[in-house]
């Protein structure tokens, strides 16, 4: 699959959020496979070239929720790609659709503004570890990536940012890439996004149903206080990451060696 950065990066019509995370540094001196696992945002807007870039990808792992998928579109696969519907829930986001459409503005300061968004953004990535059907969900993942027939195996959410950027951190954990690299990584869809995100901010603020649309802005960016929630929530009820894989994941030893074997160059 062709790359144009060195973040792996694959160009496509359909997606714009779409990374093989091979080439990450790992402790050691390793770095992470290749053309193995990749994070992307959804799936349901690729054309027929975009199919044949992804040709090769074993499995998808699709973190939309059903209505998500019922107002998007279901995922477009690549030829003999096995799909796995994971559904983790991305908060309430259904309120803030209804406060942008309704055009008033006071009531739009009213829910966004006042740090308020950043906070739902804190408590949705917390929420992936305090909520027991979230955490399932993850550890399927988890489990579905350490089995070496499934490989390439491709996640994603809507966006490719927040449940994909959890995934991403887990896998990059247990494969023992560090804290700064993960967020460095998971920061990144800030870049793929930035144009498409400050279009849909400018149209919001000239056709007058915003505004402020820069009120959104905490709901669209990646920062790092809403992974740092996740992290910490997982030390809080776990006591350690190895904790939680263990106690909240329920990923085994052999799990974890199949995990860092599959993706460790």
């Amino acid at each position: 699959m062709k790359v144009d950065d060195e973040h792996g990066h694959i160009p496509l019509d359909g997606a714009e959020n779409i990374r093989d995370l091979g080439g990450l540094p790992l402790a050691g001196g390793g770095t992470v496979a290749s053309g193995r696992l990749l994070r992307a945002d959804a799936l349901n807007r690729l054309s027929e070239a975009d199919l044949e870039r992804l040709a090769g990808i074993r499995t998808v792992v699709d973190f939309r929720t059903p209505l998500e998928i019922e107002t998007n579109g279901r995922d477009k696969l690549p030829a003999g790609a096995a799909y796995h519907d994971l559904p983790v829930g991305g908060g309430d986001l259904d309120v803030f659709y209804e406060v942008i459409g309704s055009g008033d503005h006071d009531r739009q300061q009213e829910v966004f503004g006042g740090g308020r968004t950043e906070r739902v953004l804190v408590d949705i990535n917390r929420d992936f570890v305090a909520v027991g059907s979230e955490r399932a969900q993850f550890a399927a993942a988890v489990r579905l990536a350490a089995e070496a027939d499934r490989l390439p195996l491709l996640f994603h959410c809507t966006a490719g940012k927040d449940r994909t950027g959890w995934m991403a951190a887990i896998v990059l954990t247990v494969l023992g890439a560090s804290r700064e690299v993960i967020m460095a990584d998971y920061l990144r869809s800030n870049d793929y996004h930035r144009k498409s995100y400050g279009r849909l901010l400018g149209y919001l603020g000239e056709s007058g149903q915003m505004k402020d649309p820069e009120l959104l802005r905490p709901l669209l960016e990646q920062r790092p206080a809403y992974l740092e929630a996740a992290f910490e929530e997982a030390d809080r009820r776990y006591g350690s990451f190895d904790a939680f894989l263990r106690d909240g994941l329920g990923l085994d030893d052999a799990v974890l060696a199949a995990l860092r074997a599959n993706f460790t160059a």
